[in-house]
């Protein structure tokens, strides 16, 4: 190979290596765009995440405040020496979690059933579902089976009365209950008296009859 031939196989390999460094740096160009397109999304899915929990945190603080208040009213109304109720919210397997936690004398449970009696239980479980229900309102009516069978002193019975009476007026909500507690129904609007007949359940009046066809063409509607 002669010198001129040798002269151009080098411009040749350089041409080609020229090329190659165009594309290289063609590729570089654009793998750095997408890198700052990448860094901007990041921030700002970052910045939103921080939003996220912000108001995460600020509503969850407005149900802990909402609920636990609720729920530690209806405690103090019936008992004497009433447990205080907290809603936590805590993080556990990287989720959110919430914790029903009862404290009485500066001692804390989780499971009010065993630690705290039935009627307890009772007081908190109604209270907990009426709170809910004042989050988030659908028909104003609740209808309740038993919900207070555990508390059986008569006294906390009447307490208990009076304060659905006053959660009913206060926030709007019709309570509708079947109990065989008497006192239970100390301060009800309403009283109907549905009795066993020779195995057939009967309404003692024809009044209340007429009141409850009524009700059941309203809640068709």
């Amino acid at each position: 190979m002669n010198y001129s031939e040798q002269l151009n196989s080098v411009k040749m390999y350089l041409s080609e290596q020229e090329g190659r460094r165009k594309l290289f740096v063609e590729e570089k160009e654009k793998l750095e765009r997408e890198k700052t397109e990448l860094s901007a999304k990041m921030d700002n899915l970052l910045k939103a995440r921080s939003v996220v929990q912000i108001v995460a945190e600020q509503t969850q603080k407005k149900l802990e405040y909402h609920i636990s208040n609720l729920v530690s009213m209806a405690l103090a109304s019936v008992f004497p020496e009433p447990y205080i109720f907290n809603l936590r919210f805590v993080q556990k397997r990287n989720k959110t979690e919430v914790e029903l936690v009862f404290t009485k004398n500066g001692n804390e449970t989780d499971d009010i059933l065993n630690s705290g009696g039935g009627g307890v239980a009772d007081i908190a479980s109604i209270a907990l579902r009426i709170s809910l229900w004042s989050i988030k309102k659908t028909r104003p009516t609740l209808i309740l089976d038993e919900p207070l069978k555990f508390l059986h002193s008569p006294e906390y019975q009447e307490k208990a009365s009076q304060m659905l009476k006053e959660v009913s007026q206060k926030l709007g909500l019709q309570i509708i209950m079947v109990s065989d507690q008497r006192n239970i129904l100390e301060y009800a609007d309403k009283v109907i008296s549905v009795v066993n007949k020779n195995g057939t359940s009967m309404i003692e009046n024809n009044e209340e009859q007429k009141n409850i066809k009524i009700f059941r063409r309203k809640l068709k509607k």
